[in-house]
Parts: C-alpha cells; structure tokens; sequence
C-alpha cells in the first residue's frame, strides 16, 4: 500500500518530536553533571546516606552511599535549598537534585556548613526541593582532591618538625625556660618580626634548636592553648586527646594556629593525630599577623587578621 502524503508528515512529525526528546534528554544529563568546589580531605564514610543531622555543628567532609532510587527505601521529598541544603534534607534525594548521582544511585561526598538565614528551592533534574527560612546548619556537594601517587593516603597540611616524645617531663629544665626567655625577650625587642624568625636567631646563639635540648611540659587533656603561654613563644608543651574529640569548636589557621583553637581538632587538620586520637606535642608562637583557613582531613579551619594577647601554636612530633 502506498503511504500517502499525510502519512509522511506525521512520520516527520514524529520523528521530529523524537528529536526534541533526545535533545532534550541530553541537555538533562549535561546538567546534571555539576561543578562542584574542590576540598583537601580525606572524607568521613558514614556508610548509607542519611539526613546528616548528626553531624550539624561540624565542618566535616563525609562520603556515604546511596542506593537506585527505585530500591530506595528512605526515600523522602521533604528536602529544603539548592546547591546548599539543610542539615535535615535526606542525602540522596538532594543528590539527584544536585547532579551527582542519578536514579542508579552511587557514592557522593558533602560537607557540612554553618547554618543560613534562607533557602531556595528549584527544580531540577526531576526532584523538586522546598523553600526554608533560618536553619541552624547546611550541607554541600563538593569532591575531593586525589590522594597522592593514587595510594589512597593524604598528605598532612604541615611537616611536623622532629621532636623526640621522649624527652617528655611535667616540668620543663631551666635551659627551655631560658631559651623560651630569650625567644620571648627578642620577639618584643624587634617588634613585628615572627617567632620563626626570632626562634632563627636564637637558634644560632644557643647553638642548637631548642627542640633538640629541651623537654615538654605535660598539660594533661587537650584543650586549648592555657593562657599562662599565651605570652610565652618557644615553649613546647605536650597534651593527650580523646577518640574522636570533640569538633564543634571552630578553629583558625594552619600550620600555625590561634592560641584558642581547639588543639585536637587542630591536630587532626594538621595531620598530627587521627580521629582515634592520641599524644600530641605542640611548641608555642608569639601573635601572628594573620592566620589562612583551609580543609584537610575531612575539617575546615577558617581565616582570621592580627590576634593580640591569645599566642600560637603549631604541632611538632
């Protein structure tokens, strides 16, 4: 049978409506392959997604799992922002929000943030998120940077200076008091010069570094930085932290931080102690001009200008 005329025009008309429809669909997966920010951490597996209510208050970076979303059996609609979250939206319905995974399911890695005063919902790629006001904590999507030489283990943020944990005391020999005197005494003398060049100095007119000849005072229980070496650069002091410490103090800093930064969840940005904490040793610094926040192992510390009275510290090992 001869196809006719009209029968032509709607096969094109089909065929043009097919078209629309995979372009279409391309355009859907385009965007559903987003740029998100880059972190330095090694991430949190929290193991199957969740709400991370749990983890509100941190800055941690977390990795979970979620399953093909026809199997999903926690699947809720109830999610609130866009690109940002609230800490209560469950995880992989804002994931196929986001982009990052599609209705398969997969891996993804988000990291927590501080709270917001509003949130936008949108539409996109299929899941429709709602509006909120103020909400105490929030998370984002972001990937992480690649181990190095691909072994799956991440550089500290800082080379930890040698210090023989040894030579650990509960009071420290006259020759640290003295040293840490003489660091001190030519700190004020020269004004805005830094304890690490100041501790140059001073290293050459003792002959030797003071890390090599002194002992570390014990401090007992990780806090922050005792105020009673606030004014004291060049004193290294030893403290103990708990299994997976506290980390909802925030933290300002790296290498070096603020003298009331959280020592154990400074120790972890620095690489100086895992979650399963431990002895750290730490030596004191004089106010630094200003401290550079950054994320690494999985925790954020933040930036700050000139600190007046609170003192320094990096970790040393």
């Amino acid at each position: 049978m001869p196809i006719s005329r009209n029968q032509l025009l709607a096969g094109a008309a089909a065929l043009s409506t097919l078209a629309a429809a995979v372009a279409a669909a391309g355009a859907a997966v385009a965007q559903s392959q987003p740029t998100l920010p880059v972190v330095d951490a090694e991430p949190m597996d929290i193991g199957e997604c969740r709400a991370p209510t749990s983890h509100a208050g941190t800055d941690r970076v977390l990795t979970c799992s979620c399953p093909a979303r026809a199997g999903d059996a926690n699947y809720s609609g109830s999610v609130w922002g866009s690109d940002v979250y609230t800490a209560d939206s469950y995880i992989c319905t804002t994931a196929r929000h986001a982009g990052v995974i599609g209705d398969a399911g997969g891996q993804v890695t988000l990291q927590m943030l501080p709270g917001r005063s509003s949130y936008a919902g949108t539409r996109r790629n299929g899941v429709t998120t709602k509006s909120y006001g103020a909400y105490r904590a929030s998370y984002r999507y972001v990937t992480t940077t690649q181990p190095n030489g691909g072994d799956g283990s991440f550089s500290a943020v800082v080379d930890l200076p040698d210090f023989d944990m040894s030579m650990v005391g509960t009071r420290k020999k006259a020759k640290s008091k003295a040293l840490g005197g003489l660091f001190g005494a030519v700190g004020r003398a020269t004004g805005d010069r830094t304890v690490r060049e100041v501790a140059n100095v001073g290293a050459d007119l003792a002959n030797g570094s003071g890390l090599g000849s002194s002992v570390a005072e014990d401090i007992g229980q990780c806090t922050g930085l005792p105020g009673a070496y606030w004014d004291k650069p060049g004193t290294l002091l030893t403290c103990t932290c708990p299994a997976n410490p506290s980390e909802a103090s925030p933290i300002w800093g790296t290498g070096i931080y603020t003298g009331d930064s959280a020592i154990c969840k400074a120790a972890i940005h620095a690489g100086a102690i895992t979650r399963a904490g431990g002895r750290v040793a730490i030596e004191t610094f004089a106010d630094q001009r200003s401290y550079s926040g950054s994320t690494h192992n999985g925790l954020t510390s933040m930036n700050y200008g000139p600190t007046r009275r609170l003192g320094a510290y990096r970790f040393v090992k």
